[in-house]
């Protein structure tokens, strides 16, 4: 199933892969690895995570094992859409205005 990303999900994927770069490249490198494994067995089976909160979109949200990261995303007919990729301490449903009504 194909996989998309609002902008802002990218930009936080770009930020988060940046920060641990510079920690050290290969700390880098196994983010974007992880979460690109983590995203490929979501759009095998986007169903397979819990929802994510009462909002009642339908939305799901998956953990990455080895960072402290979140994903949360919408199942859509024929595509995953991905809305927030972010750190789990950040404030909970800080990404949801990204919510089209």
């Amino acid at each position: 199933m194909k996989i998309a990303y609002l902008t802002v999900a990218r930009e936080e994927i770009r930020e988060a892969a940046e920060y641990y770069a510079a920690i050290s490249p290969e700390l880098g490198n196994a983010f974007k690895r992880e979460l690109q494994q983590l995203l490929r067995r979501v759009g095998t089976m986007p169903l397979a995570w819990p929802p994510c909160g009462a909002s009642g979109a339908g939305l799901r949200k998956c953990l990455l094992s080895r960072f402290p990261y979140m994903v949360i995303y919408a199942p859509l007919p024929g595509e995953v859409l991905v809305l927030a990729v972010g750190h789990q301490h950040r404030q909970p449903g800080y990404w949801r205005d990204r919510l089209v009504k």
